[in-house]
């Protein structure tokens, strides 16, 4: 399934606001003091390659790993609003509206792809797998990051008092009744709000197990190099303080690097 039409009404409509937020440090914390830091850590050496970003949004990534030294950095992105704003933003770079289940590239023409939290808005993620494999060289890396299997199974419980979310089992001593809350094991689909005073639309993402998410890797013929599962950087805990103890104690995000022999 490709990505869901609500998500890109919402990123059209929402471009210039979302744009502002991502690159605005002190309010997109999750990106600036957690996810951004651990995903660059894991970008090997790219001076002198041609490297691909899979949903690059509004550029940023796109724009650092061209000032990492990369020879040309493409950008594609399903918005055509969010292409706008990267082309007018870094003309250093090449951005194109594509799907990443359809790459219209050739085969082998890519030192490095990455893609920062952008393939959990397909349901399908094997279709993005064989892609990115086809058009990736041998010996090189696609570095990727998605909602943390375990956080995102979590069911929000919310009531008038507290923001609750779960993932239990809840056993009657008496009765032996079990009732569940949450959903692991299954794949299970997701409505995002994605930043303050952007829209009350949400996006549309798509939550799989660590299994579920491994096997589809390994089907495209990827290897799993490394998984990571970020800290936040101490700064965050000056700014929002109860943010970075969740982050310290529960994982909102995962990284993969994946390997092509």
């Amino acid at each position: 399934m490709p990505t869901h039409q609500q998500t890109i009404n919402w990123y059209n409509k929402n471009a210039q606001g979302y744009t502002a937020h991502v690159r605005n440090p002190k309010e997109s914390v999750y990106h600036s003091y957690y996810e951004k830091p651990a995903m660059y850590a894991l970008v090997p050496n790219i001076k002198n390659k041609k490297v691909l970003s899979l949903g690059c949004g509004s550029g940023e990534d796109s724009s650092h790993l061209k000032k990492l030294g990369a020879k040309k950095s493409v950008g594609i992105d399903i918005s055509t609003e969010l292409i706008k704003i990267a082309t007018a933003s870094y003309p250093d770079c090449n951005f194109e509206v594509m799907d990443m289940e359809h790459l219209n590239f050739p085969n082998s023409s890519f030192d490095f792809i990455y893609s920062s939290l952008a393939i959990h808005y397909m349901k399908n993620w094997t279709r993005v797998f064989k892609e990115t494999y086809r058009v990736l060289k041998p010996n090189s890396y696609f570095l990727f990051s998605c909602g943390h299997p375990i956080r995102y199974a979590m069911k929000n419980v919310s009531d008038k008092k507290s923001h609750i979310s779960k993932l239990e089992i809840l056993k009657d001593r008496k009765t032996k009744k079990i009732i569940i809350t949450g959903d692991y094991l299954g794949i299970t689909k997701i409505g995002n709000g994605l930043g303050s005073g952007l829209g009350s639309d949400n996006v549309i993402t798509w939550r799989k197990s660590f299994s579920e998410i491994s096997s589809e890797i390994f089907s495209a013929g990827f290897l799993i190099e490394q998984i990571v599962e970020p800290n936040p950087l101490k700064g965050l805990k000056n700014i929002f303080p109860e943010k970075y103890k969740k982050l310290s104690k529960i994982p909102e995000f995962v990284i993969f690097r994946l390997l092509k022999p």
